[in-house]
């Protein structure tokens, strides 16, 4: 059995954008290209690596054994190339996201890439979508995650929203609910717009600049507020219909870069987070 690094690097960008065209998009390769090396993977392997839905490529069991093997064939042979070629990944690399997404994974995700690549500098920096997007469109950003508000880019994760809120908390308390935003965010929107189809009286308690001050006011017990439920702290609990509120859009996580050739460090820096992104969502799934 031969197992090509170019055919497992194909397999975990289809498996990362759960799509053939956007995987092309990311390996640089037409989608009928893209289809033949995953075709002949799965021939060397003896099984299907995937279940064609409609435009949607998922995992099969064997797809789901084999992609950590792929991952950790790609990182070594990159690392082989690496060090025989003396072509230490060096640079500067500035990166936006919205403090939603900073409370779990991407601390780790920085620390692992900052072990692997010492003379990369990953500059943070933490900012609504709206400011990522104008960011990466003015170029003062070389890479960022927005939530799905703009067309283009990458979708890495998807998640569920629920209403955040103190363990305990009384929703039949007399009076409009309290409810806690944060200024310019997406989520804002959302909850406004989802209590207003509800029907369900509110009044905006507290804002603040930052996902910490509104869960800050969600522990105190002052209000509730749109969170994800993936990264919700373990002092808080999650409401939904269930409880009598209405229902959150799901929101997606989205991958931009800047609209110009991107160094190999922000190349190498997009897989390492795409990477990250779907070994979590794997880990969620068991």
């Amino acid at each position: 059995m031969q197992l090509p690094t170019e055919y497992l690097r194909t397999f975990l960008a289809v498996a990362a954008t759960r799509s053939f065209t956007r995987a092309g998009a990311q390996v640089n390769r037409s989608q009928s290209a893209v289809s033949v090396q995953v075709r002949r993977l799965e021939e060397e392997v003896g099984r299907p690596l995937f279940i064609r839905d409609g435009k949607t490529a998922r995992l099969t069991p064997e797809g789901k054994l084999l992609i950590s093997h792929a991952r950790d064939i790609v990182q070594r042979h990159d690392d082989a190339v690496l060090s025989l070629t003396d072509a230490r990944l060096e640079g500067v690399i500035r990166f936006g996201s919205p403090e939603h997404y900073t409370m779990g994974l991407l601390p780790r995700l920085l620390a692992g890439f900052a072990q692997n690549h010492p003379d990369v500098i990953v500059e943070m920096h933490c900012w609504t979508s709206d400011m990522v997007k104008r960011g990466l469109d003015e170029g003062e950003l070389d890479i960022g995650l927005c939530t799905d508000a703009y067309a283009g880019g990458q979708v890495v994760c998807r998640d569920r929203l629920v209403w955040a809120a103190r363990p305990g908390f009384d929703l039949n308390r007399p009076g409009r609910l309290p409810l806690a935003v944060e200024e310019g965010c997406v989520f804002r929107d959302w909850a406004l717009r989802a209590l207003a189809e509800a029907g369900l009286p509110y009044r905006i308690f507290y804002v603040s600049r930052g996902v910490s001050g509104v869960l800050d006011a969600a522990r105190a017990g002052l209000a509730v507020t749109p969170a994800i439920e993936r990264t919700l702290p373990h002092d808080l609990v999650g409401l939904d219909t269930r409880h009598g509120l209405p229902a959150l859009p799901p929101s997606s996580v989205v991958l931009h870069t800047r609209n110009a050739p991107v160094s190999a460090a922000v190349a190498c820096f997009r897989e390492h987070l795409v990477a990250a992104f779907l070994e979590e969502d794997e880990s969620a799934r068991r």
